[in-house]
């Protein structure tokens, strides 16, 4: 089954992207594996020893690849990791995706129905190594136009396995599995442009991990409880610590 590898992260400055790299290192293990300038833009590639995390600094906001998610900080994308990319790439197109970069090129960008950039890669791209000891990348938090429709999407194309569904006060919300990974999706107003939230880090303590990361200059969105606190940090993302299981 095809699984998450990669998330990407749209950083401002420089200054952000360092004091970023900084926190995540110190505060959740992650650490740096290589850097690489391409396309416009320098990538600083950390992982998890699971999930590539890349924290991505663009010459220009004029770059074409820095347009598709949008100005200023945010999540710019995800990778999933696919055993055959010519029947995955007729795949995505069958389920209402819309591919966007060059064929050939490693990293193949796409649309899905939801709205939200993802690409897919091939096995073996983004280099492990030993698991974190302080911290897991558990989650990506989307906000889609139609859950019903980005649920199809990844169970048809990725064979994502079902975990949970929340209906509440009007906001509908579906969470998929690669195995390994959980997707999130919530449906977003008609007014909101959709995209994705939120990347998420499961601790052993997150009021603790929390504290932390406002003294690496990170801003809590939430209350830090002994369950989950969000936060954004230097390089200007959301992101969510939540309790181990």
């Amino acid at each position: 089954m095809s699984r998450i590898v990669h998330i990407a992260l749209k950083c401002g400055t420089k200054e952000n992207l360092e004091s970023a790299v900084k926190l995540y290192e110190d505060v959740f293990g992650i650490y740096t594996t290589y850097d690489k300038y391409e396309r416009g833009h320098l990538s600083h590639h950390m992982t998890d020893g699971n999930i590539d995390l890349a924290l991505m600094l663009y010459d220009s906001e004029d770059e074409k690849e820095a347009k598709l998610a949008g100005a200023g900080p945010r999540i710019h994308h995800i990778g999933i990791e696919v055993d055959d990319r010519p029947s995955m790439i007729a795949k995505i197109e069958a389920n209402g995706g819309k591919i966007f970069s060059d064929r050939a090129e490693g990293a193949l960008k796409y649309f899905s129905p939801d709205g939200t950039l993802s690409e897919i890669v091939a096995v073996g791209r983004y280099p492990t190594k030993d698991k974190s000891e302080l911290a897991k990348i558990s989650h990506v938090t989307m906000h889609v136009n139609d859950v019903e429709k980005a649920k199809s999407f990844y169970k048809n194309v990725f064979e994502f396995e079902d975990v949970s569904r929340v209906d509440e006060n009007g906001e509908q919300q579906i969470a998929l599995t690669d195995g390994i990974t959980t997707l999130r999706m919530v449906q977003c107003p008609a007014t909101q442009t959709p995209a994705i939230d939120c990347w998420g880090l499961q601790v052993v303590s997150p009021e603790a991990s929390g504290k932390k990361v406002k003294e690496y200059g990170g801003e809590i969105l939430q209350g830090a409880t002994d369950r989950t606190v969000f936060f954004r940090g230097p390089d200007g993302n959301k992101a969510e610590i939540i309790a181990k299981a």
